[in-house]
């Protein structure tokens, strides 16, 4: 589950970000550069970690996230991986090495900086006697994972956005023998994944929106999203024509660019790079057809 600032201003801010200063947003591999800060604890968690809330996890799953896009330059900011990194540097200046690594002052600035808070966790078994049979028990577990998170412009220091997600699951009662433990740490695991894809789908689709690359003779529509892109087999999306750009006569600055809602579509095929969509909504085939250029967005 997902929540977040509208969409329309989160799209004009980026797009105006990348036309003041398209160069300055470019790593080394001509992509935006992109650092995840150390997870910290939200007001009503205390001031130390919860048991079994492993914020390494929830930070790692988050770069990974993101670097599977391949739409983002991701630089590490986890504690232990800098520390690695400043221990080799030292190294390398020392007389035990040949003094190739990287020079200190040398790691790259990211564009923006994402900063994430836990703002709610529960990781919970319980049991419950069974009635009339000794040493028997009903276990079920249960969690949730409640997470928000600031993207910074670096540059500017502008919040970008704001998002909040959570996620959770409930296991089926189950009949066991004693009692104790916590639930398996593979359920947090798929937590902080789920909260992690969200983030960068989502944070992509705000910068470089899915498009149709191709229409074919029997109607079926072509994405330029693959494997990669948090999509799944039998999702609609909606489909707009992007207009003319629209300038604010007082400024003379952009204001982003009309959309016209044409239709919608359902993914029939998933490939590696690209995607496969059939109409399932066109509202003017005649006048506005579906067309090559045309952006898709997960309905609202």
């Amino acid at each position: 589950m997902l929540s977040h600032i509208p969409l329309i201003k989160l799209r004009l801010m980026l797009t105006l970000l990348f036309l003041l200063h398209p160069l300055a947003l470019l790593g080394q591999d001509g992509l935006p550069t992109i650092a995840i800060n150390n997870p910290a604890l939200g007001d009503g968690l205390g001031t130390s970690a919860p048991r079994n809330l492993n914020l390494g996890l929830l930070q790692a799953e988050m770069e990974a996230s993101f670097t599977a896009t391949r739409k983002f330059q991701v630089i590490s900011r986890n504690k232990s991986t800098l520390k690695t990194i400043r221990d080799e540097q030292n190294l390398a200046q020392s007389d035990f090495a040949a003094g190739d690594a990287a020079a200190t002052g040398e790691i790259s600035n990211a564009n923006y900086f994402l900063l994430p808070v836990v703002q709610d966790f529960v990781f919970a078994r319980v049991h419950r006697d069974m009635p009339n049979i000794d040493n028997k028990y009903f276990r079920t577990d249960s969690g949730r994972l409640s997470v928000s998170a600031q993207m910074i412009d670096t540059t500017t220091g502008q919040v970008v956005a704001t998002y909040s997600m959570k996620d959770g699951f409930a296991t089926k009662r189950k009949v066991v023998n004693s009692k104790g433990g916590s639930p398996d740490t593979t359920q947090f695991a798929r937590m902080a994944k789920n909260v992690a894809t969200e983030l960068a789908d989502l944070f992509v689709d705000a910068v470089f929106p899915m498009k149709v690359v191709s229409r074919n003779r029997r109607g079926n529509i072509t994405i330029n999203r693959g494997s990669d892109g948090g999509l799944k087999l039998g999702q609609v999306l909606d489909v707009f024509y992007v207009g003319d750009e629209l300038i604010d006569p007082d400024t003379g600055k952009s204001l982003g660019s009309e959309e016209e809602y044409v239709g919608r579509v359902e993914v029939i095929r998933i490939n590696p790079k690209f995607t496969v969509t059939k109409i399932v909504k066109e509202e003017d085939s005649t006048n506005s057809p579906i067309g090559v250029g045309d952006i898709l967005r997960r309905p609202q």
